[in-house]
Order: structure tokens, then C-alpha cells, then sequence
């Protein structure tokens, strides 16, 4: 079928997820039958007017899902799955996009069409309830507050900017509100400095299981991303050297050296010192995503606090108190303000006020603090439940995490398991989705443990993944 060329009349969003869609859709009504040949990238790039690499993404998306299978020197085919995904709930790559590459930000904690969501790092929320009406009645009751309906000023409301200040000490990083700037969350973080810092045609390096998100965000301002290996300590020092001497012109550095998504990677002390050596050799600036860097009590120093004339420092409330609020901080050198604050006011003018106005109110009141004290009550008590169900199976976490990365016996790949989970009601992520390269961590799944409301699900749900893990695969697709 290598004539086969998809419709993508009426579909938005990004370019490759709309091609994996249209692909989804003509294989659920048989226009592409199981063993079909979808056509090779480079001719499906040329027809539809884009880059190798968007198919190539479009592909592994809908292969990760389970519809597509490949072989080496013969091309991509329709798998031949033995159940029509209209029978167990298998919405739309793009509607469900987040069960796969494991965002989730702008979804409801938990599907309620009966999916088990073990696929989103979110947090719990049983107790903010309370914490959210406590916190808007407060606000309602002090005066000016009209001035929350109004515009404010790009980098925040310079009260906005204090507490953030405030916020940041929790993990040891001393700034000033001069140097804080007020978002609409990590991921407008992470928008601005693409398109405001980056230059065009500039290679960006992360790491080689970098954040789905900030693969997204790099497509959609035309940056290419180079992945750092990385060891059990994160990024290695004398990798990143030897691609900066490789790839001369690279100036910023994407990394996340605490809690890191999907190794739950805590990097030492001494090696956040050995990048930020290697960081000044190099004259390269340091994007710190630390999302994760309230979860943990005990953990290094950010390395802002190592390096602040050379690290942009991020973080929001989406892991350690509710995604929904959709704030982030970002600390920067001084030098950066007028190309983020432009950056900012192209992408959205400004931050919602309210939402910063009640995070602002957490901070101060202590219900922020409460609110991290519980989450990692709440944490520790998933990840025991995940030491006793998954002891005995290779996997990757920290008591602290939202996730585990498992590594499945062979013969399972990450597709057919997730594929094979799904179709028992849970959702969960294949490791592909965190690979800059084809192929890699194609025997690893993601499995979050925090979207799920209760124990007693959660518990059900692991159980059922750690008995799957015993089955046979091929026996499985013969049922």
C-alpha cells in the first residue's frame, strides 16, 4: 500500500499528530487492512510537504499505540490486532494523546470512561478542595481585587514575583522578585525560551529521555533536539563536552537533575558541579526544569544556586500542588529579561492573574507547605504499594516519584505490553515515548501512580500489570 496518502483536510494541532490521526482513523475503517504497507517516509514527507522527521514521529506514534508494526529493510505495515479498538475504548490519537506520550496536563485526573489512568504524573488532589475554597474566599474578601480582571504585567504583578521568590527558597535557591518572571505554566516556560532564546536553526541539547513536552515545543519552533547520554547519575559530563566540541554554535542545555521523567533520576551534588564545569568551558546556558524539585525532602542544591549567571531556572505548581492552577516561576539572569518578556507577551500577553493570585495566597498562608507535606505522604505510601507488588521485576523509581519506568522480560516490547494493558482497562506509557531515537527503550513502560484517586484502584490496577508481565505475548494475541 505504498500509494496510500492521508487526508488531512479539518485536522489541527501538531503536524505529525494529525498525520498519525488520519492513519489511526483509516485503519479503524478499513481503509488500510492488516498487513498493508504504509509508504515509505521519505515519499509520504514529499506528498505532504514535510520533513522526514514529522512522519517519522507520526509513525512511532501510532506504532507505540499498537495499530503499526516494523521490520527492518522492508517498511512500516498495519498490525494484524485480533480486536477492533472500537470495543475497548480506544479514542482518537489526539483526543487520548496524553495516555500515550504521558503530558496530561489538560486532562481530568482520572478517565471515567473506565480506564485505569496509570499513564499522567499527576498529583493527588483528595484534599485541595478545602485549600481552594479557603484560598478564594480569602481572596474575594481583600480589596481591589477587580484588578485580577485586568491585564497585568507580562513577567506578573510584582507581588506575584515576591512570592515566587518566597516559593523558590523551599529548595535552597536565594533570588530576588527583580529576577522572577510569572507564567501560564512549565510549558510556557519552556515555549518561551524556544522561540524568544533559541536561535533559528540552532541545535538544543537535552537529555536522551528528554520530557515529551519539550520534544513537542521544539517541533513547533523548528529547533532540533540532541540528545546527552546520560549514566545513573544523569547527564554525563564528558558526553556533553565532547557534543559541544562536536556541534559548535550550541549554546542552551535542557535538563531535569531532580526527579528526572521517566529514570526518577536524582543528580548528585558533584555532578550538577561537573555540568556547570563543563557549562562555562562551553559558555553554555542551563534550562533547569525542577517541576519535580519540591517532591523530594533531601536533595542537592538547584543548580541555579551553583551557577546563576548561566542557568534559567524553572518550576510551577502542576507536580507539587495542582497542574489546573497552570503557574510557573522562572529565574534568569538579568541579561535574558527582554527576550523572555518578549517571547511571553507573543505567546500569551500574560498569566492569568486569579490562578497566580491563589498560588501567591498558598505560599503565604502555609497551605502550600501542607499541601507538599501530604503529596509525599501520599507518595511514599504508592511507591511501597509498588515495592511489594512489582519486588520481584526490574524497574526504576524513587520514593519521592510519581512514576515507575519497568523494564519488561522478554519477550514483551513496550507497544504490545502497553497495547496489551490497555485492552485490560489501563493506560500506561510505552518508554518510546521519552526517546530522541527510534528504537530506544522499546522494552520499558512508564507506569504513574498519582492520577489514580485511590489506593484500593491503584493497587488493582498494579497487580493486574505485574500478573500481565508473566504471560506470553505471542499466546496472548492468540485469545
Amino acid at each position: 500500500m505504498t500509494i496510500w496518502t492521508p487526508n488531512l483536510e479539518g485536522r489541527t494541532g501538531a503536524r505529525y499528530e494529525a498525520i498519525a490521526d488520519a492513519i489511526a482513523d483509516a485503519i479503524r475503517d478499513g481503509e488500510l487492512a492488516p498487513g498493508d504497507r504504509l509508504p515509505p517516509q521519505r515519499d509520504l514527507a514529499w506528498r505532504l510537504g514535510v520533513t522526514t522527521g514529522t512522519v517519522g514521529r507520526a509513525y512511532a506514534l501510532v506504532r507505540d499505540r499498537g495499530f503499526l508494526s516494523g521490520e527492518v529493510g522492508r517498511g512500516t505495515f498495519v498490525r494484524d490486532l485480533g480486536w477492533d479498538g472500537g470495543d475497548i475504548g480506544l479514542p482518537s490519537l489526539s483526543e487520548n494523546r496524553h495516555d500515550t506520550r504521558g503530558m496530561g496536563e489538560d486532562l481530568v485526573p482520572y478517565d471515567t470512561r473506565g480506564v485505569v489512568d496509570l499513564s499522567r504524573n499527576s498529583p493527588s488532589y483528595r484534599v485541595h478542595a478545602d485549600a481552594m475554597r479557603s484560598a478564594l474566599t480569602k481572596i474575594m474578601a481583600r480589596p481591589g481585587m477587580e484588578r485580577l480582571m485586568a491585564y497585568m504585567p507580562t513577567r506578573g504583578h510584582m507581588h506575584h514575583r515576591e512570592a515566587g521568590a518566597e516559593w523558590v527558597k523551599r529548595v535552597g535557591l536565594e533570588t530576588t522578585a527583580e529576577r522572577i518572571t510569572v507564567c501560564g505554566g512549565s510549558q510556557q516556560a519552556i515555549a518561551a525560551v524556544l522561540s524568544g532564546i533559541a536561535q533559528p536553526g540552532e541545535v538544543v541539547l537535552a537529555e536522551t529521555y528528554p520530557y515529551p513536552g519539550l520534544v513537542d515545543a521544539a517541533q513547533v519552533f523548528g529547533k532540533a533536539l540532541k540528545g546527552v547520554p546520560m549514566d545513573d547519575d544523569g547527564i554525563m559530563p564528558d558526553a556533553l563536552d565532547r557534543i559541544c566540541r562536536d556541534t559548535p554554535g550550541t549554546r542552551l542545555l535542557f535538563m531535569v537533575p531532580t526527579l528526572q521523567n521517566p529514570t526518577a533520576i536524582i543528580m548528585s551534588e558533584q555532578r550538577r558541579r561537573d555540568i556547570v564545569k563543563v557549562a562555562r568551558s562551553h559558555d553554555l546556558l542551563i534550562v533547569e526544569d525542577d517541576v519535580y524539585g519540591y517532591l523530594p525532602q533531601d536533595r542537592p542544591l538547584p543548580i541555579a544556586a551553583l551557577a546563576p549567571e548561566r542557568t534559567l531556572y524553572m518550576t510551577s505548581t502542576s507536580k507539587c500542588l495542582a497542574p489546573g492552577l497552570r503557574v510557573a516561576w522562572i529565574v534568569a539572569p538579568k541579561s535574558l529579561d527582554n527576550a523572555l518578556t518578549d517571547a511571553l507577551y507573543t505567546l500569551t500577553v500574560c498569566s492569568p492573574p486569579l490562578t497566580a493570585e491563589v498560588a501567591r495566597t498558598w505560599i503565604l498562608d502555609g497551605t502550600a507547605d501542607k499541601l507538599i507535606t501530604w503529596q509525599r505522604e501520599e507518595v511514599a505510601a504508592r511507591q511501597a504499594m509498588v515495592d511489594e507488588i512489582f519486588g520481584d521485576l526490574d524497574f526504576l523509581s524513587h520514593p519521592a516519584g510519581f512514576h515507575v519506568l519497568l523494564k519488561l522480560p522478554h519477550p514483551w516490547r513496550a507497544a504490545e505490553f502497553a497495547g496489551a494493558a490497555r485492552a485490560l482497562g489501563i493506560a500506561i506509557v510505552p518508554g518510546s515515548a521519552f526517546s530522541l531515537e527510534p528504537g530506544e527503550m522499546a522494552d520499558s513502560v512508564r507506569v504513574s501512580l498519582s492520577a489514580v484517586p485511590d489506593r484500593n484502584t491503584l493497587a488493582g490496577a498494579l497487580q493486574t500489570l505485574r500478573d500481565l508481565v508473566d504471560t506470553n505475548p505471542v499466546t496472548r494475541s492468540l485469545i
